[in-house]
């Protein structure tokens, strides 16, 4: 092992595109660099995180290890603390740093799709840390921002840290132009079900975007295109935090192309298991 590699940890990871759309960026910038996926449970976490802050360039850290991994971190910056997860973490300098690129990958997905964000009125289904990450941008760049949770009293802690509002699933979709699954549902290999239940009408006309990206177009999605919204998939949230989490590893600006081409080639291979373990 040495530190010429980024990790991506988390339980599961084996599903991830991350390897191959940062692979092709290295190659494409001659980069000797290689990017890994470990699954990592979180009664791992502290020993897994000892060794790979001296075997590492940085990490991406996904579910469920978000908001755990502060904790074991020498310095958060405002974004990771704003949002109260960490999604990258480098380690320049010997000193490991939590970053957040969820919020702002969230938003470039959202702009790139042409919908504006001063002024909407935004749900977001979930309370983990793409959740509050996304919540919190959104938040910030001047939506009006709900939040919902499986969980109502999980839901209400999370919009009173955010200082948003929290309420019943169909009030919050009726009063909603946007709507954010930041949870699970729906992801491989559970692929046909949906955090929205069938009778409840998503709001016509607005934009349905799925942090879920693998399938590409989610039971969600179709459901929402069936039903006259505009829909966002979940990859072009993946590429856009990809972009700022590879720039923070290496200080080079990732080939924005090279990216978003290798990311959604991937998606047509199938998923694989984990291939790697921690230790």
């Amino acid at each position: 092992m040495s530190a010429n590699r980024v990790v991506l940890i988390g339980d599961p990871v084996g599903h991830s595109v991350s390897p191959a759309m940062h692979r092709a960026c290295f190659r494409a910038l001659g980069l000797d660099l290689d990017y890994v996926a470990i699954r990592v449970r979180p009664a791992e976490l502290p020993e897994a995180f000892a060794e790979l802050r001296t075997t590492t360039l940085g990490l991406n850290v996904t579910r469920p290890l978000k908001e755990r991994i502060g904790e074991l971190l020498d310095e958060i910056l405002p974004a990771a603390e704003a949002a109260g997860s960490v999604n990258t973490v480098s380690f320049a300098g010997g000193r490991a740093a939590g970053h957040s690129t969820d919020g702002r990958g969230a938003l470039a997905a959202l702009e790139r799709a042409g919908h504006p964000i001063d002024g909407t009125r935004a749900l977001v289904l979930g309370t983990g840390g793409a959740a509050r990450a996304v919540a919190a941008s959104l938040r910030d760049a001047g939506a009006e921002v709900t939040v919902w949770g499986r969980d109502p009293d999980a839901a209400a802690r999370l919009a009173g840290e955010l200082r948003v509002a929290s309420g019943p699933l169909s009030d919050a979709l009726s009063g909603s132009n946007l709507v954010v699954n930041a949870t699970p549902v729906g992801a491989w290999p559970h692929g046909d079900s949906s955090p929205i239940p069938s009778d409840l009408r998503l709001p016509r006309g607005a934009t349905v975007f799925d942090l879920v990206y693998r399938p590409r177009r989610t039971l969600l999605l179709r459901r929402a295109e069936s039903e006259g919204c505009r829909t966002v998939p979940g990859i072009e949230m993946l590429i856009e935090q990809g972009l700022r989490s590879f720039a923070i590893w290496t200080g080079r600006e990732a080939p924005a192309g090279v990216m978003r081409t290798s990311a959604y080639q991937a998606l047509l291979g199938p998923a694989e298991p984990d291939l790697q373990e921690v230790g």
